[in-house]
């Protein structure tokens, strides 16, 4: 039996050092190979790897930690190269075309937005146009890939307005109009979101010795203990899907339905947990437990936030 033995195991920096200098000599001259820091959700700053090939205006952001993660679990430098640079040579088309030139005209249909955290991510603010909502903000993207695989996007600067000419209330409205069009609300409950994820795993074959019948079972468990009822509300495709709050009149239209106020809970950046108002319903509880699933299951860079908010059909409004 053969072992690799390595003489030392590389530090971080190191690490992405070796890494970009091999990626540059596989791809060769015609390709500019940069590391860049990016400030990511909630202040996070992650090393992203960016391939171009001379003539090409647009690549994939490869962030480089999973991939140090992998190396010290035993993933060769050389496999992960190999993989790196598979990404970028079968990454997807933009939704907007190949040779698209980010031109204010070319991109307006595509500009959408999305809610994160105020307080956590003031550096990023700082650089970005956003507009405060609650105790959120609301920042806005252009939307350049959306498939099977997920979706692509990048984020509008300050810098970006100033070449476009445009101000801030202009893409505001453009993302009001394209989001609930781009990425449509979907609202579920909590038992159907559940049964679609343990399906899904089962045809996955990751769910061995779990029959159709265990299945039912486990829900009917999990109805047994859910002393309230709650509603997911996100996009179609469950990625930023907070946003959907600030839709017209989807939480109005769903309030109506179900007649009754709502408790809304950010779970995450992705979606929003919604809680008809009723007897021994308690905002105390609701949000220690948003705090609580925040400090233990929400992964930091997707906390949204602490608070519990409140849609009056009243006053057709949201409030903290």
């Amino acid at each position: 039996m053969v072992y690799e033995l390595r003489e030392r195991i590389l530090d971080y920096k190191s690490f992405i050092s070796i890494v970009k200098q091999r990626v540059k000599s596989r791809l060769g001259d015609n390709y500019s190979v940069e590391i860049y820091k990016v400030i990511k959700n909630n202040s996070l700053e992650l090393d992203s790897l960016v391939l171009l090939k001379k003539g090409k205006n647009f690549t994939p952001s490869i962030y480089l930690q999973p991939y140090y993660e992998s190396y010290l679990w035993g993933t060769t430098i050389e496999d992960i190269v190999e993989r790196l640079c598979s990404i970028y040579h079968h990454c997807s088309i933009p939704i907007v075309n190949k040779t698209f030139t980010y031109d204010f005209e070319e991109m307006k249909a595509f500009i959408i937005y999305r809610l994160v955290s105020y307080e956590k991510n003031k550096k990023l603010l700082a650089t970005v146009p956003h507009k405060k909502y609650l105790d959120l903000a609301i920042t806005y993207h252009c939307l350049v890939r959306d498939d099977v695989d997920g979706i692509g996007t990048i984020r509008i600067c300050n810098n970006h307005l100033d070449k476009w000419k445009v101000s801030i209330q202009d893409i505001d409205i453009l993302a009001t109009v394209n989001t609930p069009q781009l990425m449509p609300a979907t609202i579920n409950t909590i038992d159907e979101v559940i049964r679609k994820i343990l399906c899904s795993e089962m045809a996955a074959g990751n769910l061995n010795g779990i029959s159709s019948d265990n299945l039912e079972e486990i829900l009917s468990i999990n109805d047994m203990h859910n002393n309230y009822n709650m509603y997911i509300l996100s996009n179609h495709k469950g990625i930023n899907g907070a946003a959907c709050i600030l839709y017209s009149d989807v939480i109005h239209d769903f309030a109506k339905q179900i007649n009754s106020d709502l408790y809304i809970l950010p779970s995450s950046i992705h979606e929003v947990i919604l809680v008809p108002k009723g007897p021994g319903i308690d905002k105390r509880v609701l949000r220690k437990m948003v705090q609580d699933v925040n400090r233990t299951q929400v992964p930091p860079e997707e906390v949204l936030s602490d608070r519990v908010y409140y849609y009056s059909r009243e006053y057709n409004g949201i409030i903290c």
